[in-house]
């Protein structure tokens, strides 16, 4: 793709300086004129330049020859910059950079996308908590406190908000951490949990959503051509996934909460994220994954047994039609 961009943006380039070349010509041809009629040079380059016009004649000329930003985009089509395999991962990882740029707490992105958390503190720091017997719930109680101070499979508990927190010792597992817990303060509710799977942004909805999405993802590249194509279709996919997860969890943190109505534009957008990545996978070749030309639509729709409705379409490097 970066090859593609280049040649447009240089014969752009080419196009802007031919004519800023000529426009400098006549300029210093009539300048030259002028000064043969008895003008100074600065006051014949200044008459040469009023009898050309204001820059609103230059840049008609610039729109007419294709040197202004609508004719980049155009020779970026020419150059067939938008059928390259390249360009939909790039504007992704685009757009996940720029949630984590505008987020507060880009950190807090990640670790909701991950469902863990990556901070190296965190390793290893168990959270004791007890389910709440009644309707209301104060915490751990100072004696629970003190019951679990004296506790072997975890050192340097400290009460945090309503639980407590310690470092659990090196290979100890939740269980034998619960059960301890249990014995010591005699309050069968007690539980444990790796601090480092709490997370303060949730993405559990969206990536439900997704797993639907992947499994109807299998379906549809269950039939797949080359593995070429479909790793690149898994690819495609997976960095779909993350940049709608990072939109969730941006979404999430910034108004600390989803409301249904949100969550419905999400799906909408999840929905026309999926319908953009089967069209990408259905205009490729599966040979070189460069966008198929010339397509051609034959049939009649009415007509689905004797004269059923195809495109067909081609490979620009020679590697055959593509009938869909």
């Amino acid at each position: 793709m970066a090859a593609r961009v280049l040649c447009a943006w240089r014969e752009w380039l080419e196009l802007r300086g031919r004519l800023h070349e000529e426009y400098r010509f006549h300029i210093e041809r009539a300048a030259a004129d002028l000064r043969g009629l008895g003008l100074s040079a600065r006051a014949a380059r200044r008459e040469a330049r009023l009898r050309f016009g204001s820059r609103h004649n230059l840049r008609i000329a610039r729109r007419e020859l294709g040197g202004d930003l609508q004719g980049l985009t155009y020779l970026l089509r020419v150059h067939r910059v938008t059928a390259s395999r390249g360009l939909q991962p790039l504007m992704l990882i685009t757009a996940m950079l720029m949630l984590l740029a505008l987020s507060p707490a880009p950190r807090e992105l990640v670790e909701g996308v991950l469902g863990r958390s990556i901070n190296p503190a965190d390793r290893g720091v168990v959270v004791l908590s007890s389910h709440p017997l009644g309707a209301f719930y104060d915490g751990i109680t100072p004696a629970e406190l003190r019951a679990l101070r004296s506790m072997t499979t975890v050192t340097a508990i400290d009460r945090y908000r309503m639980d407590v927190r310690g470092r659990a010792a090196q290979g100890t597992p939740l269980k034998a951490v619960a059960a301890e817990a249990r014995a010591k303060t005699h309050n069968r509710g007690f539980y444990a949990a790796w601090l480092s799977d709490q997370t303060n942004v949730s993405t559990a909805p969206a990536k439900v959503v997704w797993a639907f999405v992947a499994i109807c993802g299998v379906f549809f590249l269950r039939r797949s051509a080359t593995w070429q194509w479909l790793s690149y279709g898994a690819a495609l996919g997976s960095l779909h996934a993350g940049a709608s997860l990072l939109l969730w969890a941006y979404l999430e943190q910034i108004g600390r909460g989803v409301a249904w109505f949100t969550f419905v534009a999400y799906l909408g957008v999840t929905a026309m994220q999926c319908c953009w990545w089967w069209r990408d996978l259905r205009e490729r070749c599966p040979a070189c994954l460069d966008g198929l030309v010339l397509p051609l639509t034959a049939g009649r729709a009415d007509r689905v047994l004797f004269d059923p409705l195809f495109t067909e379409s081609v490979c620009a490097h020679g590697h055959g039609a593509m009938i869909r």
